[in-house]
């Protein structure tokens, strides 16, 4: 067949999946699945990828498509070479959502992968700065309302202490900040995205935003994918907290059990107000990580507060693991979703140097054969195939193709 999920599918899918069983206990080892979701920088990366699905009896695979990735897919001058004067019209995020989903539909269709999601990952709200005077584009119209309704279902819910105290003061500054143009300009971007691209996963990168404006942005972006584009596939996943960055050299600390109790009830919160079908928050990995830096998992964080979101809610909020690259290993089942970004620039870029590191002096002397495309059709999409299938293999999810069929009711 060779068509795209859509996300009531890999909704689907995923709660086949779900790491406990009808009496929240986890299930056994051998049954826990975690999906791979695979970042995609250009055709070549998305290639690999649904071609790494379609094979044999099919692997589920999530491929990601990040605002960054899109704007210079797009060809946006300053995201990438262009001459200087050369003009540009339009809108390069949308441009590129475009590209982007043209070709991976078509690669599905074309190497019969029925498996393939659509994700937007790290599309990033602007930087919340309270020192910051936020230009506005009109007069804050339901602002004010929005901040306020996030508090006051946090002080309903008994977790005022778990968050920032919300004066007037701040709460003026947080009502600028959703009335600014940066906002709203990411808000444009975010949703033109969505209607263009129709992904079967979004994640709203809320990294580093307060607790109480992160539940005000979310349901308000929340609420904009459902009611103002009327699209109520899309899995939205949501971010509490955030991942840390590789050299930031802040080290990770676990919660005491009242803590983590605390921050599960948090956790659970977030889920029933924004109406999130994903979830990230920090379990101690880091973004970028380079070679050889590996991180330990917080498996004991990722059982209790996925299972307290399902207790509380009703809800199966997938986890997406952000800096997957670094991972000491798979939390299979218990991570929903492994992200891995870094990983595949780096083998293709080594791969890319390795080729021409065998020859230098015929790169240098013009021979067509070693200057020609082979270096991207066949070394660098081979190299990062092979990195995708290793990347793969530890999650359980090779070949589970019948599986997700069944699940499916195909």
């Amino acid at each position: 067949m060779g068509s795209l999920l859509t996300g009531r599918e890999l909704r689907k899918i995923f709660d086949g999946l779900s790491p406990f069983d009808a009496d929240l206990k986890l299930k056994p080892a051998g049954e826990q699945i975690t999906l791979l979701a695979a970042n995609s920088n250009n055709f070549w990366q998305t290639r690999a990828f649904v071609m790494l699905s379609a094979l044999g009896d099919q692997s589920p695979i999530i491929v990601q498509f990040s605002h960054n990735s899109n704007t210079k897919i797009g060809g946006l001058p300053g995201k990438i070479f262009a001459p200087e004067g050369i003009g540009y019209r339009g809108n390069p995020a949308l441009y590129g959502a475009k590209s982007s989903i043209d070709w991976i539909a078509g690669e599905a269709e074309v190497f019969g992968a029925d498996l393939v999601a659509v994700s937007l990952d790290h599309f990033a709200v602007p930087k919340f700065k309270e020192d910051k005077e936020y230009k506005q584009r009109a007069c804050p119209t339901g602002t004010s309302d929005k901040v306020e309704a996030a508090w006051e279902y946090l002080k309903d819910a008994g977790l005022e202490d778990q968050v920032e105290e919300l004066t007037p003061e701040l709460a003026c500054k947080y009502e600028a900040y959703l009335s600014s143009d940066d906002y709203k300009e990411f808000v444009s971007d975010f949703m033109g995205t969505v209607d263009i691209m129709k992904p079967a996963w979004g994640m709203i990168d809320t990294e580093g935003i307060p607790p109480v404006l992160d539940f005000a942005i979310t349901r308000d972006i929340s609420e904009a994918v459902r009611t103002g584009l009327g699209n109520m596939d899309m899995m939205l996943e949501a971010e509490l907290g955030e991942t840390g960055q590789s050299g930031d050299d802040v080290a990770y600390e676990h919660l005491s059990d009242a803590e983590l109790d605390a921050f599960a009830e948090l956790a659970a919160a977030f889920v029933s107000y924004t109406g999130a079908e994903g979830l990230a928050y920090d379990i101690g990995m880091k973004h970028a990580a380079v070679a050889d830096e590996k991180h330990e998992i917080d498996t004991r964080k990722l059982e209790v507060v996925q299972r307290r979101i399902i207790e509380a809610t009703g809800i199966y909020a997938p986890f997406a693991q952000h800096g997957g690259t670094g991972s000491a290993g798979v939390a299979r089942g218990l991570i929903g979703k492994t992200n891995i970004n870094t990983a595949f620039l780096v083998c293709g870029s080594q791969a890319r140097y390795e080729f021409f590191a065998q020859a230098p002096e015929k790169v240098r002397g013009g021979d067509k054969k070693i200057c020609g495309t082979d270096v991207e059709t066949n070394v660098y999409l081979e190299s990062v195939y092979n990195e995708a299938v290793a990347r793969m293999e530890p999650t359980g999810s090779m070949g589970i193709g019948p599986m997700c069929f069944d699940l499916l009711g195909w």
